[in-house]
């Protein structure tokens, strides 16, 4: 099993997050995403919905890469996308150095999906962009 890269960062709004959030559930959604993704923003509200479903054991984390290294900006601009689509989950910005922020920014297809157990593993494989449509367009 592959460790998702522990980290320290700070959330959009500057409070402090790091790798022990996932121990606070059995599963947690991690999803990458950038402010220009079409695809990215129109599925938010489905993650914003999933994390309310699920409830206790299952959250929902967001990774915006245009708001890496505290992006101002980048980080006004997503604040504000999220609002649009009602999204309220956590969303982290990261330093584009630290190993996590080197797998953001590694990703060449957005939007980009991992599950993270409770103990910081990679459960399956990535959900890329094309089969995610795939599977949102069947429900």
């Amino acid at each position: 099993m592959q460790e998702f890269p522990s980290f320290t960062g700070l959330d959009l709004d500057g409070n402090s997050v790091n790798s022990d959030i996932f121990s606070e559930n059995s599963v947690t959604v991690v999803n990458f995403w950038f402010n220009g993704c079409t695809p990215c923003v129109e599925e938010l509200p489905a993650l914003n919905k999933l994390m309310k479903t699920e409830g206790k054991g299952c959250q929902v984390i967001g990774v915006n890469t245009d708001s890496l290294d505290g992006n101002k900006e980048g980080i006004a601009e997503a604040k504000s996308i999220l609002k649009k689509q009602g999204a309220d989950y956590t969303n982290l910005s990261l330093d584009s150095d630290s190993e996590a922020g080197k797998y953001a920014t590694n990703i060449m297809a957005f939007p980009t999906t991992v599950l993270v157990d409770r103990n910081g593993n990679i459960v399956g494989d990535p959900i890329m962009a094309e089969s995610r449509v795939m599977k949102f367009t069947k429900r």
